[in-house]
């Protein structure tokens, strides 16, 4: 083991004790947990029960577990792309180069909010027109069948008399 020097000249030294544990670590580490990081972190995702800021922060722990391998602007573009399709535009458009990861996720999760109120106007909208038309159908029903005629009286004496005759 090569203990760190004053000089750090040749290869092989390192400058400090910190460097000298780095070394270790990556003589340690298993290559093939490193690789599904890096593929966890390039590939990464919305989920849909996560909300814009915690995918941030899921996003800054998988590059810290790969050993900050991006920096802020990539990172913030693969939160970009990853991020639900309903604000990726906004987000897109707003997205500068001073931002941090945490104001662009505020800006996601605004857009976010008001898809999702639209949404929730527009399923209101539906479900009042639904049953205004199940109302308009139940009153036609109730029309047609006042329409109709009844027999009354006879009709079960007429009946009695077709069936005791066969």
């Amino acid at each position: 083991m090569v203990m760190p020097t004053r000089r750090a000249g040749s290869p092989g030294e390192v400058a400090s004790y910190l460097e000298l544990i780095i070394l270790m670590l990556r003589r340690h580490v298993d290559e093939t947990s490193v690789t599904t990081l890096v593929e966890n972190l390039s590939v990464a995702v919305q989920w849909d029960d996560e909300n814009e800021l915690s995918f941030a922060e899921r996003l800054r722990r998988l590059n810290t577990e790969c050993g900050s391998m991006y920096r802020e602007g990539t990172l913030k573009r693969r939160f970009v792309e990853g991020v639900h399709r309903t604000a990726r535009a906004t987000v897109r458009e707003r997205n500068t180069p001073g931002m941090t990861m945490a104001e662009l996720a505020d800006v996601a999760q605004a857009k976010t909010d008001e898809h999702s109120w639209v949404q929730f106007q527009q399923l209101k909208g539906r479900t009042k027109e639904r049953t205004v038309l199940a109302e308009e159908a139940r009153l036609q029903r109730q029309a047609r069948a006042a329409a109709i005629p009844r027999v009354t009286g006879n009709s079960g004496q007429l009946k009695r008399r077709l069936v005791g005759d066969a």
